[in-house]
């Protein structure tokens, strides 16, 4: 039987291949995405359940790029974009038993305890006068401790890139992990100075953002991705797992199975890996010498997210505010980070109720997805039961775990990402797109399946006007 034939196949339809797929779909390009789970969308899922809005993955997004802003402008139609509480500005650090909020001006951080004395007095010159990047690439913390002392280092910067990688200031690499900071930390000596500079200098044309300050969808992230994949209609193929792929003559074969067992071969000129980095290294080291070596050698950190339902009355915590991340150097503190979802988004619990979501595991604890749920339940009550005056049991219960689910950039990140792209260069027609490449947040993985979507619409057109030309059609 002659193989099915397609002009683009993507594999794995987590947010970036669903995002790349949704931009040629709307172009005409004749494509399949192969998904081996039941539905799109990766750890951006959304579950409603007796009036709670469970979100899997991630939670909210700061809408920073034209691309994701584009995104949602296109499906205007089909889901509706919300903004957080203004409660949410309000961020608390765990910090010696107890929640501490954290400072957002001047007379804030003289007075926190938060920080010693020599914390803050590192901060304050931080920010006025503190070294520039050294010529070799530099851990986030060894940045930190140049630029504010390793108290602030410690205890806050550990805490928020915790909230951001689940990761290990001590190994993550900040070319790597934020690329514009990485910039400034090269041109500025004192930090608000070069605020003020750009503040007050020759203004550059700015795209002017349409979704301010932290975003969600009515219905939950997950129902953005829902409408995503319900755009593809019968190019989006799920519950059909991979088994192989070829390369041939004039492009490549995808051998997949899908949930009944049945085998189909798909052939196309242009295949895109968008499956997580060990996915991608089992399918392309066979074809792409050196690849999956180099795939393998990405570590990742694994997490277990946690909504927890109780009943309004059982939580005497005002719970005001976004929720707090814990520093590293807490380590009898067993949570990662705690956000109070209907804090953020009311919508998120029913009015009589309170919907917290726990984070455990990450680098600090990455045995963490192997617990029992018991365990994982039991670890989280404990530790909020005293801390936000809990006194009741869940009415709800939803646990998700993420095994090797976000990259770590550490030291030599971007060396070897360019090394990578270099070898698979090799094979024409060949592409990789996820979010071990460019960037893990929403916005990064949406900007780089844009533009990636850009150079291969524009790489079919010309193929189909040369055949037009050469008469082949």
């Amino acid at each position: 039987m002659n193989p099915i034939t397609k002009e683009v196949v993507v594999v794995g339809g987590g947010i970036s291949g669903l995002t790349l797929s949704w931009h040629l779909h709307r172009a005409g390009v004749d494509l399949a995405l192969i998904e081996a789970s039941d539905g799109v969308g990766g750890c951006t899922r959304t579950e409603l359940r007796d009036g709670f809005v469970l979100e899997k993955g991630p939670f909210n997004v700061m809408v920073r790029d034209p691309a994701f802003e584009g995104l949602l402008d296109s499906v205007a139609d089909e889901v509706g974009v919300v903004t957080a509480s203004p409660a949410a500005r309000k961020r608390y650090i765990y910090r010696r038993g107890r929640l501490m909020c954290v400072p957002t001006n001047p007379v804030a951080l003289l007075t926190t305890p938060m920080l010693s004395l020599g914390g803050k007095f590192g901060l304050m010159t931080g920010l006025m006068l503190s070294g520039r990047a050294r010529d070799e690439e530099e851990t986030i913390e060894q940045v930190a401790i140049r630029r504010f002392g390793k108290d602030v280092s410690d205890t806050m910067i550990s805490a928020v890139i915790a909230g951001i990688f689940a990761g290990d200031i001590r190994k993550l690499s900040l070319k790597a992990c934020f690329p514009p900071v990485a910039d400034v930390d090269r041109q500025a000596r004192s930090l608000i100075g070069y605020g003020l500079k750009k503040a007050f200098g020759p203004k550059k044309k700015r795209h002017k953002k349409k979704y301010k300050g932290l975003v969600s969808i009515d219905g939950g992230l997950g129902a953005l991705t829902d409408a995503l994949g319900r755009s593809l209609g019968s190019d989006l193929l799920v519950n059909s797992k991979v088994e192989a792929i070829r390369q041939v003559d004039d492009g490549y074969e995808v051998d997949y199975r899908d949930g009944e067992g049945n085998s189909t071969t798909i052939k196309c000129r242009h295949l895109v890996m968008s499956s997580p980095a060990p996915e991608t290294s089992r399918l392309i080291s066979p074809l792409v010498a050196g690849a999956g070596t180099i795939l393998d050698s990405i570590e990742s950190s694994s997490l277990v997210v946690l909504n927890l339902g109780f009943k309004k009355s059982d939580v005497g915590h005002p719970m005001e505010g976004y929720g707090f991340l814990v520093p590293h150097h807490e380590t009898e503190f067993p949570l990662m980070g705690v956000l109070w979802a209907d804090s953020i988004f009311p919508h998120h619990a029913p009015d009589d109720s309170r919907l917290i979501r726990v984070f455990i595991g990450g680098a600090r604890n990455p045995g963490a997805v192997e617990r029992t749920d018991d365990d994982l339940v039991s670890t989280s009550l404990d530790s909020l039961r005293g801390l936000l005056d809990v006194s009741g049991e869940p009415t709800l219960i939803d646990i998700c775990r993420y095994s090797a689910a976000i990259p770590q950039y550490h030291r030599g990140h971007t060396e070897k990402i360019e090394k990578l792209r270099g070898l698979v260069a090799t094979k024409p027609g060949l592409h990789l797109n996820g979010n071990y490449l460019d960037g893990v947040s929403l916005n990064d993985c949406v900007r780089s399946a844009s533009e990636l979507a850009t150079k291969l619409i524009a790489a079919v057109s010309r193929a189909g006007a040369e055949a037009v030309g050469s008469g082949a059609v």
